[in-house]
Parts: structure tokens; sequence; C-alpha cells
């Protein structure tokens, strides 16, 4: 990267590293800008105090703030960690650590690289706290020094709604660390599993939308039991509801899995049912291990992924895409309907084929590198204006 006489320092910041797909991506990119460039300083800073899901190359110095889920705090926090460290940029995931990063970067003077990792208009709510929300992004996102979004169409909804320009932003798919997952997937899964099951990742909270998802497999009235990865505030609700779609002995909760890809590889599909997605992590994890994918057309990453392109027409029905199947967000009929059609063997062979090809177009290596060029790009302007003055 930019070569200069004392070693560079990189900040990464990110609200906490407890399970999420941003939270394993930083851990990626920063294990390999380390790995890649020896002779920086590379530090991970998380602005809350909570338990680590994922594990960080012991090349990434480890710092935990306590701002404790606050924006003002984070900010105050964080402004003190750049006057300490010094860094000489920022990189920093999701939107609170985004806008804390933005303002802070902007008092010390130094370049600042966020991602963006929702679709923020249909991300976020539409009631006071997310209406703020909007209005912060809109006012500090513009002043970031480059952007990155995980899908064409979140690029897209921040150039025409958060006054950011369209060569501010630059489209980087999450990574899939393919051999690493394929390891993983070879062990054997910590927990008792069904005979045979479908599989669904994610936090337990409203905008996954399980509860349309159970709805969905009662009236389905498929075979396979249906096993769900994540934890939060719905659970008791997901429950209650299993319970009395009288599905509660077919529907298992698990909670969080340190190894998921272990539990992935038994299962004889993977489903996701969301109202909005960023770039679905475990669906590509999914189809690295060759499983065949039924999804949402919801905001923003299903539909690139499936149909290999962006752009492609919201579909209104049930659509065999090139890569797996889409149904339109909270049609319980059609997600029934894709269910029963992918339990069928012959679309289960063909659509597992074809998951395992479009996974290699997801590769840890491009998107590292990508990664790298956005960082090279910005410290060499930031070089370059801090010359000229």
């Amino acid at each position: 990267m930019v070569g200069e006489a004392r070693a560079r320092r990189i900040l990464f910041i990110i609200n906490s590293l407890e399970g999420g797909g941003a939270e394993r991506v930083m851990c990626l990119v920063a294990a390999a800008v380390a790995e890649a460039e020896k002779h920086w300083g590379v530090t991970l800073a998380t602005l809350d105090q909570t338990r680590d899901s994922y594990a960080l190359s012991e090349r990434v110095t480890r710092i935990r703030l306590n701002a404790g889920g606050s924006l003002l705090w984070s900010m105050i926090a964080l402004r003190r960690l750049l006057r300490l460290e010094r860094p000489d940029i920022i990189v920093s995931f999701l939107t609170r650590a985004n806008c804390a990063a933005i303002a802070c970067s902007r008092f010390i003077g130094i370049p600042c690289v966020i991602s963006e990792r929702v679709h923020t208009t249909s991300h976020l709510s539409s009631d006071q706290g997310g209406r703020l929300k909007k209005i912060l992004i809109r006012c500090l996102y513009p002043y970031a020094d480059r952007i990155v979004a995980v899908s064409q169409g979140i690029r897209d909804d921040l150039v025409e709604h958060y006054g950011v320009i369209a060569t501010q932003v630059v489209t980087i798919h999450n990574p899939v660390d393919a051999e690493k997952i394929r390891r993983a997937a070879s062990t054997a899964p910590s927990v008792d599993l069904p005979r045979d099951f479908i599989v669904a990742v994610g936090r337990l909270v409203p905008n996954k939308n399980f509860s349309m998802l159970l709805r969905s497999y009662a009236a389905a009235n498929i075979s396979s039991s249906l096993v769900i990865l994540g934890e939060g505030t719905e659970r008791s609700k997901l429950e209650a509801l299993a319970s009395e779609l009288g599905v509660s002995d077919k529907v298992h909760l698990l909670g969080f899995a340190t190894n998921p890809h272990a539990i992935l590889a038994r299962a004889r599909f993977y489903v996701s049912p969301s109202s909005a997605e960023g770039f679905p992590n475990a669906m590509i994890e999914a189809m690295c291990i060759g499983l065949p994918i039924v999804s949402t057309d919801c905001e923003t990453g299903p539909s690139e992924i499936l149909h290999g392109r962006p752009g492609a027409p919201k579909v209104t029905k049930l659509t065999r895409a090139k890569f797996g199947i889409l149904v339109p967000p909270g049609d319980e009929r059609a997600m029934g309907a894709a269910l029963q059609t992918m339990s069928d063997p012959r679309n289960h062979r063909q659509f597992a084929a074809l998951a395992r090809k479009r996974a290699h177009d997801f590769s840890l290596d491009k998107s590292i590198m990508e990664y790298r060029a956005v960082i090279d790009t910005s410290l060499s302007r930031s070089h370059a204006w801090q010359t000229a003055r």
C-alpha cells in the first residue's frame, strides 16, 4: 500500500463483535490487512463492552470502549481514542459507528472510510427514532472520504436519498472464505439435529420476519423440520406462534451457533424470509456449502445474489431465478409454495449445483483486494492534500 517513512496505523471501528455478518466481515478484513501489511499497526475498537462472538487475529490490537449503545457517548469515547492512537485512517462498519467515525474524523483531520451494510430507507423504521437516524445519515455520510456499499441496491439508495455523490461510493460484496467454511462444515455439529431439516439463519428480530416463515412452513406441510439459528428479542413470540400453529415439535430454535456451517452442511436447503437485508452473508456461506436457496426478494442483496446481476425487476410471485428461488417479501402463500418446490428432489439437485457455482463469485481474496484499494486511495488523497498544505 502507500509507502511512508513511518509505519501506517489503521483503526477499525464497529459497535461490537457480537454475532452478525458485519462483525464477521470486519474481523476478516482487519486480519487480512494486518497479514498483508506486516509493517502496519492495525487496531480494532468496539464502541460497546459486549462479549465477542468472533476470534480476532493476533496481529490485530483489540480495544473496547464503553459507549453503552449511545451515539453521543460513542462520539465522546471515539474522539478520546483518536487523540490517543492518532491513526492515519479509520474504517468503520454499521450506522452508529459510521456516524461517530465521520464526526470525529472531521475534528481530528484524518480520512474516514465507512461501510454501509443495510438498505437504509427500508431498514430504518418510520418512527421518531428512525427518522432521526435518517437525518443523521443525510447530514454526516456525505463527509466520509469513501463509502463501501455491500450491494448495488444499497449504493443506489445512498445516492438517491442521502446526499451522497455516486463517485464517493464503491460496491464491495461481502467475502466468503470458502476453504475455512468447508473445513468448519466437515466437523461434527455441537447440538443434536433432526434427521431431515431445512435451515434459516439470523437474529430473532422483526426485520428478519421469522413469524412469516413459521406461518408459511406450517401451511406448506413439508416433511422436513425447520431449524433456525440465531438469538434475539422475538424468541418467546416465535415459540408461542409455533405452538399455536401446531408445529412446535418440528421447529427448533437453536440460538447462536459458534460453528453454524456444521449445521448448514446437514440441511436440505436454506431459507431467508427477511423484510430487508444488506447483503446476506449467511446466504452466501450456505451456497458455498452447496445449499439450495429460497429467499424473499427484499431490499437489497438476495436479488443480486440469486439473479446474478443488480437491477432485476422485483418479483411479484414465486420466481425461479438463475441461482435460487425468490418470492415477494411478506408473501406467506408464495413462501409456502417455494418450500414445497425446493423440497422436490429434482429442484433440490439443480439449485444445489447452481449455488456452488455462484458462491465462487464472492471470493475472500477479491473482496480483500478491493478493500485494500479503497484504503490505499483514501490514504493517497489525504497525503497529497496534507503535502499541498
